[in-house]
């Protein structure tokens, strides 16, 4: 029988057991605190991690072995798509490529191998749900948030990486989510800054951005994004009715897995309807478990109390019935228990071992994607200039990953403090990601290029949005593992 909610004025409000089984709720730092012990214990179905509560593997480990002390079938989540969206190398850069470098090499078991490489370091540190694989087709090279987290911009290769990538996940005995349905490939607008619009015909979009959601029955999850999708219905996917009956019709009916928001906690919903009303709508659209966001942005405690209170409230008012959010957390906790189950099933190896697997498994597709053409490096001191000016949101921190590899093979590397007085000697080396569409990137690139005709351009982007300079590497993503590779590239001078 569901708990009662206890009167808002009480000083210890009690948690909803039916309301907590739909939430899926972030924690700031790396030990658990008692207000989310105390959740655990009333029913709260999952915990996501992010980069602050991952410093190192170890530390994500004992943070997650906490959690299942305290409540064995809660599902500890991560979003870790390997590349340049890392949680548990947030510090350090991720030993795995971009999913477009692994759509560059076009190998899929070489794809499954690098899902089983993410699946046995998150197994290693007792995660249960990794959000991934990304299903998005690439198709607008201005993309500022998928971009190279895609398998490509076509939807067939989209959907074969994407399949293997998750094969390999649950090979290592984890859950999977493909994201972010019904596609985010096709807009420049970031929803975790704004609501995008995607504003395609239903022909196009059902051809070119659906199609590779039709291997979600595969998977456990599913994932809904913030976007605007005229020709599909009215509201962002993530909170109206339209999109769930899309997906089963595009599964055939046979998905039974769970739908999972994207975070509410981002701009594209929470300015508008509001945190607490997109929850309530999100629950009413038919989601099972709702993704809160990161508590980087609003204090984590709060951030699940107010989740929680609205849907209490929602009950309260009878716009969402009491046995209907009943049903949806008991469902929710089922499937959840039942990826424990799994697992917990599967022999997981030690964390050293699957950084190792990883590191090797990452330099070898690494070196298989980038692409070089008329540059080359040798042993002089190199001077790097970060040009790119849009924040990739989805990546969290950026660290400077090129300059660590130059200094990893005995190049003397800075960033200058003063980029418009870089002189005329050394080496001069330039990364960018949307020099096309971003007006502040082009200017910074054009008036470098003008100083300096000679600089190497480092495109960490898509190839269609890389500019047309004759020195240019095709890194395919800014994490460690593509810097290493394009550093190595250009150290033997190969084309």
């Amino acid at each position: 029988m569901t708990p009662s909610p206890t009167p808002s004025s009480s000083p210890s409000p009690a948690w909803d057991a039916d309301a907590l089984g739909v939430l899926m709720a972030p924690v700031t730092g790396t030990e658990l605190p008692q207000w989310l012990g105390e959740a655990l214990d009333a029913g709260l179905a999952s915990v996501i991690l992010f980069g602050q509560n991952t410093p190192d593997p170890h530390t994500a480990a004992r943070l997650a072995r906490a959690i299942h002390a305290r409540a064995e079938d809660c599902a500890v989540a991560i979003d870790e798509e390997g590349g340049d969206v890392t949680r548990l190398q947030s510090d350090t850069g991720s030993d795995l490529p971009t999913a477009w470098a692994l759509g560059e090499a076009d190998d899929p078991e070489l794809t499954r191998d690098a899902g089983r490489a993410l699946g046995d370091l998150l197994a290693a540190c007792d995660l249960d749900l990794d959000l991934a694989p990304v299903l998005d087709v690439s198709t607008d090279p201005a993309n500022p948030v998928i971009g190279t987290r895609a398998f490509g911009d076509d939807p067939d290769r989209v959907a074969a990486h994407a399949r293997a990538f998750a094969g390999g996940l649950i090979d290592a005995g984890l859950g999977t989510c493909a994201k972010h349905f019904p596609g985010h490939g096709a807009t420049a607008t970031d929803s975790h800054t704004a609501l995008p619009l995607i504003d395609l015909d239903r022909r196009e979009i059902e051809e070119e951005h659906l199609a590779p959601f039709r291997i979600v029955p595969w998977l456990d999850a599913v994932m809904t994004a913030h976007v605007l999708v005229p020709a599909l219905g009215e509201g962002p996917a993530s909170i109206s009715s339209w999109s769930r009956p899309l997906l089963e019709r595009t599964m055939g009916g046979t998905f039974h897995g769970l739908v999972i928001t994207d975070a509410l906690d981002m701009a594209a919903v929470a300015e508008d309807p509001g945190f607490g009303e997109a929850v309530v709508r999100a629950v009413e659209s038919g989601a099972d478990l709702l993704c809160l966001g990161s508590s980087a942005r609003r204090e984590d405690r709060q951030m699940l109390r107010e989740a929680h209170d609205a849907l209490v409230g929602a009950v309260r008012a009878g716009r969402i019935p009491r046995e209907v959010l009943h049903r949806r957390a008991e469902g929710t906790r089922s499937q959840l228990r039942t990826l424990r189950t799994r697992r917990r099933a599967v022999p997981s190896v030690s964390i050293e071992t699957a950084l190792t697997r990883a590191q090797r498994l990452g330099a070898e597709a690494a070196a298989r994607a980038v692409r070089v053409r008329d540059a080359r490096l040798d042993l002089r001191p190199a001077m790097v200039l970060d040009l790119r000016h849009r924040a990739q949101h989805a990546s969290g921190a950026r660290s400077q990953q090129l300059v660590w590899a130059l200094r990893e093979r005995g190049i003397s590397a800075d960033v200058p403090y003063y980029p418009d007085q870089v002189g005329s000697g050394g080496q001069v080396l330039a990364i960018t990601r949307l020099p096309r569409s971003d007006e502040e990137e082009a200017r910074r690139l054009a008036e470098l290029l003008a100083r300096r005709p000679d600089a190497i351009v480092i495109h960490t982007g898509v190839p269609d949005a890389a500019p047309e300079h004759r020195r240019r590497v095709l890194a395919h993503g800014a994490g460690r593992t593509m810097m290493r590779a394009a550093v190595d590239r250009l150290l033997r001078g190969e084309d």
